[in-house]
């Protein structure tokens, strides 16, 4: 045995020997950035492969210690990078690559807007839930699409009524409508992603990532119901009967006095389970108090 390999059997032997020794030892292979980082303030402006060893060190140390695992064993940066986003995404926060986890947490909004002609083309097949409302294709080339208060209004007050009843169809159909005038309440169901642009980035910092959780959770529930809504839309044609009597009675209501009262009380659905045969087609009197109400 020559000196070195003495030393090194000696360094051994001296570590396992010393309590605090053993424990830097410890720290040093399960934690060996715990010098490093400082959890109260991330440094975002760092490369994101050291920003996400930050983050999940805070936010997810089961995470943390996976990665350091692996490095240990010799993986490469792709094999952890994969590691991350997958183990991140499986926590409720869906992550595609690590350059984007200096950003804050990546949220991804699916928010209706109704004034953007786009909705229109890549949304064709509602077109039909929306003529009870006064709203049809744009004609022509134009930038911007005129959506009056009161077909919101009137938008608003059909979500408050259907989403009161007690059958879980109509329950679905009025989550439906509330996607389409964005009045669920979740900020994801509720804007675009260029609106949520404007909204500072939620932080990885404990609280955040457990409100981005819950918010995530929520809507794809409520995205769950929107699709079950639509798909019971398309197919009841007597819902969408029922909708267009409401809907008229409701636009009487503007016409007449300017603003709705408790409406959710005073809409009727009890025809919409039944089955009819006909389809719901405005008539030229509602189209006019739709005209008029705007």
């Amino acid at each position: 045995m020559n000196a070195i390999s003495a030393t090194y059997q000696q360094l051994a032997v001296a570590l396992t020997a010393d309590p605090l020794l053993l424990l830097a030892a410890t720290v040093a292979t399960f934690d060996p950035f715990w010098s490093a980082f400082d959890e109260s303030d991330i440094d975002y402006e760092t490369d994101p492969f050291t920003t996400a060893l930050q983050v999940t060190r805070g936010a997810f140390p089961d995470i943390y210690a996976q990665a350091v695992e692996r490095l240990r064993a010799g993986a490469s940066y792709q094999e952890v990078d994969w590691l991350l986003c997958k183990a991140i995404s499986a926590k409720g926060i869906p992550l595609d690559d690590l350059e984007t986890i200096g950003w804050g947490i990546p949220l991804h909004a699916v928010g209706v807007d109704l004034e953007d002609p786009a909705f229109y083309a890549v949304h064709s097949d509602l077109l039909p839930l929306l003529v009870p409302f006064g709203i049809s294709l744009p004609e022509g080339e134009v930038y911007s699409v005129d959506i009056p208060d009161a077909v919101y209004s009137a938008g608003r007050a059909i979500v408050a009524s259907l989403t009161d009843q007690t059958e879980p169809a109509l329950r679905q159909a009025g989550w439906a409508f509330a996607w389409i005038f964005s009045c669920t309440g979740n900020s994801l169901i509720d804007q675009t992603n260029e609106s949520l642009a404007d909204i500072p980035p939620l932080s990885w910092s404990a609280e955040d990532v457990a409100f981005a959780i819950e918010l995530i959770e929520e809507a794809d529930g409520i995205l769950r119901d929107v699709q079950a809504g639509i798909d019971y839309l398309k197919q009841s044609l007597d819902l969408r009967a029922a909708l267009e009597r409401n809907g008229a009675s409701l636009y009487r209501e503007l016409k007449q006095k300017g603003k709705l009262n408790e409406w959710k009380t005073r809409l009727c659905w009890t025809s919409a389970l039944s089955g009819a045969d006909g389809i719901a087609v405005a008539d030229p009197f509602v189209l006019q108090l739709r005209r008029d109400a705007a």
